[in-house]
Parts: structure tokens; C-alpha cells; sequence
């Protein structure tokens, strides 16, 4: 068999670091790609560019010398001539290359090179004698050194390469033009020019994406086949709560509503994204569509991230159905033992009832009727686990997602490719924009006095800010030290704090106040940042601001503007690089799709969603933002290979729905 411990070198130690690492045999080791290369091919002074890293020629012209800065760091600095041109070259950790580096000395030299100051940072350096050009694979497998990946892969290879079946179909290979996986495994790990580092790359990022994508649409296509109960009602029912509604709906919440519809309506179960921008009307969407669920004799079951959350829901979905027969009641883990009781009795006798809560929903002892419908909102706030509880409190009930953070296409092709999206862009008429002005922190008067004007209006006002408490190793504002701050100059109004290490009764107490207008101004930190609904807030200052995404900006700037009063928001920033270039995206445009654009553009899928589980965004060479077009493709690959029915008895296809078992049964998608 193909165990590690079959190739001469591999023994328990070494063994057990490749496991840590998820290499578990011969196999493992041999698709273990290098995550990147080290180029080093030599250029000249002309062809080099200042920052970008370059391999080149130097003479040493003065005696090295090592500075120790702190334990197990130090800089060994010395004087070369490159091209006739005199560098101060600075290397770290290397201080024991000082005893090789003799005057005069020719060597090669990799790192940046800064003509303004004359510098250049290595991060390799070689004697001449020793060098040649070559492309050097960096693996990243913690506890072993490129150089024991490199040659015990070649083994493994040399042993077990042949064996290896490439489940990548042929007509695929040859569309594009691909190598072959056999040619692929004798360059990947030994590449030896870039011709064949453009195979290498050109063929691992489409596999990659579309197995990814394989996976995905196949996840896609399987829940749409679920066999879900039909639910009938009368459209007429639905046709008379539109026209109450004291306003016109917009085309976009029309289309989004048929769209919805179209799937309730149909046999097959419901997976279905709802994202639309801040304020562009989706609860509204997601209640007609709760009526006709509840017309046709089913339950609705609402889950929300938080308890405040839930209860303004409670309280916006029962005003839109006080004039229907439909009771809408409150789950969360703070009702009393009687209002539970109550509850659950309600719960398990009554169908046609709308349940809003928190996590509670899925407690052990809830038994729903006949759940049909399930709505999760923001539902990125809760986990794979959390979610299926509550979808199997039914059979095979239709599930709707929504969120208020608006997803790049580039991510919603990826990351909820296995659901369908629909996409709410409109905002509704009479909604006045937010005007959003940046001031850096010498201008804090101006904020102040901006602050004065609106408290003076009897207007209330949102602050907030990056961290809860002092520290010392940050400068970056806090809450506790705003908070203070806001007392002292205002002393007349009221001042409230919220962030997430206060108890919960308290901080529902405060943001109850906070509503009802007994606090004038609230120093928080971003837990106020989704749902919160306060249409006396009619600022907003966000403190430290380049420290945070613009995607999340504007979900804080949605806080306000929800009635027809003229509001603010204010982003104070440290003038530090790139800061105010950044930040003046918000002042041009309040279009939250395209701040999403951006925000994945500058900070990456990384940042952008760092709570999608499991590992399906983790990729060897592909970059979803910068290869959106080999995506794309590899979807339609996908679908064509997928929708095909030939296609899962014809054996050019076979090794590829062997990976698809494989990679289904590891994965958790939901």
C-alpha cells in the first residue's frame, strides 16, 4: 500500500508532522502542490522595477555588520556596488553569512530595491559561484523544510505516480488545452521555466474551480429536487395585502416576491438567498410571502441573530398581519416559564402560526405543527449546525436566507453558488440618502459642533467605535473612553453604552432606552451594526473608520436615515496611508453593491466573509476575485456535465462523480 513509512526516510516523527498537515499516504504527499515558487532568474538595473521583488548581481564594497534588535532578531547590513551604482543591502536573521561575505566578493542578491534611498531589502542572498537560475517550490507544510517535501515527494512519485488516474474528463483537457495530470505531477513540484510555470498554473486553477464548482452545483441541483408539500392558497388573499400597504412596492420587490412564489408554489423544496442593500425593502418581500405560506395551512418559522433583532421583527410582522387572522408570536430564551409554556402549547396545536426568534426556535422541546417555511435573517451569523436544526423541525420545509450584506457577484457565484439568489437593488421612494463626510481626528471640534446641531433638533445620535475597553499596546478609540468623553461634553443629554461584554438584560435595557428616546447619544461598538431600527437617530460617527471594511460602513450607516429626516454620517479617520482614498468611497456612493465590489477587491474573500465554514474557499492557486472568469466558465462546465443525464452513465465521466462522492461525503455544505 502507498504509506508514508514505505518511502526510506519517512519514520514516526516525521510521519506524524505530515498527518498534522493532512497527508496521510504516498498520494496525499504526491497532490500536495507547492502553495507558491521562489523565481530567481537574474535581471539588470533597467528591468527592474523599485518594490517589486527581483533577483540581481552585486559586488560587496564594505565589511558586514550584524545589529541584534531583540531576541532571535537581528539585521546584517552591508555596502554593494550594483552596475556601478552603490546599495546599503539589509538582510534579517542571517547575522552567520558575515563570515562569508569577504570584499570584493561577488554575489546574487533576491529582495526590493529602492532607488530613492539607495536600499535594498534581501530576502536571499547567494554567492555567486552558488547560484543558477531556477524556480523553487514553497510548500508551507508546517514542521517540514522545502527541501525534505522535494525530495520525498520525488520518491513518492517514482513509486506511485503512475497509479494516480486523472479524474479531470478529456474533453475538458482538450478544450483548453491542458496538460495532461501525469505531465502535470513531473513539472508541479520541479518546475524549470516559466512556460512551464504558465501549464502549471493554467491547469491547477481550472481544476480547482471547477471542482469547486462541480461540487457546488451539484449541491445546488440535489436540494432542488427534494420533494417538498405543495402549498395552495388564495393569490387573491395576497393581492389585497399588497394594496393595503401604505406604499407602491418597487419593481425589484415585485420581481423578487414572484420569484419567491415561483418556488413556494412548486413541489420541490426552496433554497433560496434573499440579499438586498440596507433599507431596499425585504421584510416586506419576506411577508407576502409568509402570508401565502400561512394561507396555505403551514407554519413560518423566523430566526434572528439576536433577541433585539427578533422582537422588532416580532413587532413589524405583526402590524403588517393585524388584520388578518394570524397570530405572530415572540420565541426567545428570555420568556418567563409561563409565557414559554404558553408558547409551545401554541406552537404544537395551532398551523397556521408565524414563530419569530432567536436560537430558542430549535430548542429540544419546541415541536412545530406543520413547519413549512423557514426564513433565516443575516443568516452568515449562524452555523451549518444551528440552521439544519431548525430546517428538520419540519419535513423538507422551504428555506429562505436574507441578508443585508450586499455579495459581490464574484462571491456569489463561489461562496452560495448552491443556492438561488435572488437580488433586491431598488431602494423605495422617499427615502432620503445619507450624506457622509469624512473629518480626520484634528477635526474633532467640527464633529462636536455637528453633534450639538442635532441633539439641539432633538435628533439622537449613534457613535461608534473599534474596541470595548483601554489597552495599551492599541491607540485605537474605545468605547469606554468615548463614552466618557461624550458625558463631559455634552452634560445635558443623556449618554448610553452598549458593546458585547455587557449582560444582555442590560444592553435590551439600554437599546430599549435608546428607542424610545431616554438616551440621546449611544456609544457602541458594531453590535448595533444589523437591524436595529431607531427612526429618531439621525447621525452617525464612527470613529478609527479606516479600521474598518466598507462593506461594514454602510451596514452601520444604515442605521440611519430610516425616516424622512436629513441625516449624517461621519467617519473619523487617522490620516494614515491610504486612508482617506479609501474611505472617499463612501462619500461618493451610498450603492452598497459596489462598496461590496471594492471591499473584495481591497481586502479579499478572507476578510470579506470570514464566517463561511469548512475549508471550500481555500485554494492552492486560484484567486476568486482575480479568476472570476475561469469561475464562471467552470460553472457552465459544471451545469453542462451535471444537467446531461448521459453524463452519469458515460465512463469518460466516471473518475470525476468518484471525486464528487469523495469530496461530498468530507464536506459540509448547507
Amino acid at each position: 500500500m502507498s504509506r508514508l513509512e514505505s518511502i526510506k526516510g519517512i519514520g514516526p516523527k516525521l510521519k506524524e508532522k505530515f498527518n498534522r498537515n493532512g497527508i496521510y499516504d504516498c498520494f496525499d504527499l504526491i497532490r500536495r502542490f507547492p502553495s507558491r515558487y521562489e523565481v530567481y532568474h537574474l535581471t539588470t538595473l533597467k528591468d527592474a522595477a523599485d518594490g517589486v521583488r527581483i533577483t540581481i548581481e552585486a559586488k560587496v564594497t564594505s565589511v558586514p555588520k550584524v545589529a541584534y534588535i531583540r531576541k532571535n532578531f537581528n539585521r546584517l547590513s552591508f555596502d554593494v556596488t550594483i552596475e556601478g551604482r552603490t546599495f546599503k543591502v539589509a538582510i534579517f536573521n542571517r547575522d552567520y553569512l558575515k563570515n562569508i561575505l569577504d570584499l570584493g566578493a561577488d554575489i546574487v542578491l533576491t529582495g526590493t530595491i529602492d532607488r530613492v534611498h539607495n536600499s535594498f531589502t534581501a530576502t536571499t542572498l547567494k554567492l555567486k559561484e552558488n547560484f543558477k537560475n531556477e524556480i523553487e517550490p514553497v510548500y508551507n507544510v508546517d514542521g517540514v523544510s522545502n527541501n525534505q517535501m522535494s525530495k520525498f515527494v520525488q520518491k513518492a512519485i517514482e513509486e506511485y505516480g503512475h497509479l494516480i488516474e486523472d479524474d479531470l474528463p478529456k474533453r475538458l483537457i482538450t478544450k483548453y488545452k491542458l496538460i495532461s495530470y501525469h505531465d502535470l505531477i513531473k513539472i508541479v513540484h520541479r518546475p524549470k521555466t516559466m512556460k512551464e510555470l504558465d501549464k502549471i498554473t493554467r491547469r491547477v486553477k481550472y481544476e480547482e474551480l471547477f471542482k469547486f464548482q462541480f461540487k457546488m452545483q451539484y449541491t445546488r441541483l440535489k436540494n432542488k429536487s427534494k420533494k417538498s408539500e405543495i402549498k395552495r392558497y388564495d393569490v387573491n388573499v395576497l393581492r389585497n395585502f399588497i394594496d393595503r400597504l401604505p406604499y407602491e412596492l418597487t419593481n425589484d420587490q415585485k420581481k423578487a416576491t414572484n420569484e419567491i412564489m415561483k418556488d413556494i408554489k412548486s413541489p420541490y423544496v426552496m433554497n433560496r438567498l434573499l440579499q438586498g442593500d440596507v433599507g431596499s425593502g425585504k421584510t416586506v418581500v419576506a411577508a407576502i410571502t409568509v402570508l401565502a405560506v400561512l394561507e396555505a395551512g403551514f407554519q413560518v418559522a423566523m430566526m434572528a441573530p439576536t433577541e433585539i433583532l427578533a422582537k422588532q421583527h416580532h413587532r413589524t410582522f405583526s402590524e403588517l398581519f393585524r388584520d388578518t387572522d394570524y397570530k405572530v408570536i415572540l420565541l426567545t430564551g428570555k420568556l418567563s416559564r409561563e409565557d414559554r409554556q404558553l408558547a409551545k402549547d401554541f406552537i404544537e396545536y395551532h398551523n397556521n402560526v408565524m414563530i419569530i426568534g432567536t436560537h430558542a426556535l430549535f430548542s429540544d422541546d419546541i415541536v412545530y405543527n406543520n413547519l413549512g417555511y423557514v426564513i433565516t435573517d443575516e443568516q452568515h451569523r449562524f452555523g451549518v449546525e444551528q440552521r439544519r436544526k431548525l430546517r428538520e423541525k419540519g419535513f423538507n420545509p422551504d428555506v429562505l436566507y436574507m441578508t443585508a450584506t450586499p455579495i459581490p457577484r464574484t462571491l456569489a457565484i463561489s461562496l452560495f453558488g448552491d443556492m438561488d439568489i435572488t437580488t433586491i437593488r431598488e431602494k423605495p421612494s422617499g427615502r432620503q440618502p445619507v450624506d457622509t463626510k469624512l473629518f480626520t481626528t484634528d477635526q474633532l471640534d467640527m464633529v462636536y459642533i455637528m453633534i450639538d446641531d442635532e441633539l439641539r433638533k432633538g435628533h439622537q445620535i449613534y457613535v461608534v467605535t473599534p474596541l470595548i475597553l483601554e489597552s495599551e499596546s492599541s491607540d485605537l478609540s474605545n468605547a469606554q473612553r468615548v463614552f466618557s468623553q461624550m458625558q463631559k461634553q455634552f452634560p445635558n443629554n443623556m449618554v448610553g453604552l452598549m458593546h458585547s461584554k455587557i449582560r444582555q438584560e442590560d444592553k435590551d435595557k439600554v437599546m430599549e432606552m435608546f428607542e424610545q428616546g431616554e438616551i440621546d447619544i449611544l456609544v457602541s461598538t458594531t453590535v448595533i451594526e444589523v437591524g436595529v431600527d431607531v427612526k429618531g437617530a439621525t447621525l452617525m460617527v464612527v470613529f478609527d473608520s479606516e479600521r474598518f471594511g466598507l462593506s461594514q460602513l454602510h451596514q452601520l450607516r444604515g442605521r440611519i436615515g430610516r425616516s424622512d429626516k436629513k441625516s449624517y454620517c461621519l467617519l473619523v479617520y487617522n490620516d494614515t496611508e491610504g486612508a482617506k482614498e479609501r474611505l472617499e468611497i463612501m462619500e461618493r456612493t451610498d450603492d452598497g453593491f459596489r462598496l461590496s465590489e471594492e471591499d473584495l477587491r481591497l481586502r479579499g474573500p478572507g476578510e470579506f466573509f470570514g464566517y463561511r465554514q469548512s475549508g471550500d474557499m481555500k485554494f492552492d492557486q486560484a484567486d476568486i476575485v482575480r479568476d472570476v472568469h475561469i469561475l464562471e466558465i467552470a460553472k457552465q462546465d459544471a451545469l453542462d456535465i451535471l444537467t446531461d443525464k448521459a453524463s452519469y452513465y458515460d465512463t469518460a465521466y466516471q473518475l470525476l462523480f468518484k471525486y464528487l462522492k469523495n469530496a461530498i461525503r468530507r464536506t459540509n455544505l448547507d
